[in-house]
């Protein structure tokens, strides 16, 4: 009976001491992941004060780029009625010389 009580003594310190083992190593890996983190954080807020002053140049660009879409959506529809008129008188044209 006493060596029953030994041997579950000892598996009990011996599954305590892996457990404790486990743990640590997990918050050890988990500490690094944070300081890894941390450092994509930072690098991060530098990327965002860097591209800050470009807001305002994105925004002005972004319009202008919208007025000179509606001055090509004008023009295409200019060249798709003047496409119309020389394919008129092509056939007129045409017409004539047969």
């Amino acid at each position: 009976m006493e060596l029953l009580t030994w041997l579950t003594v000892i598996y009990a310190v011996v599954l305590v001491l892996t457990l404790a083992v486990g743990l640590i190593l997990i918050l050890l890996t988990l500490r690094r992941i944070g300081d890894k983190l941390a450092k994509i954080d930072a690098g991060l807020k530098v990327v965002e004060t860097n591209t800050a002053p470009l807001n305002a140049g994105v925004e002005a660009l972004n319009n202008g780029l919208g007025t000179l879409a509606g001055g090509l959506q004008v023009a295409e529809n200019s060249f798709a009625s003047a496409n119309e008129h020389f394919q008129e008188a092509l056939d007129s044209v045409a017409a004539v010389t047969q």
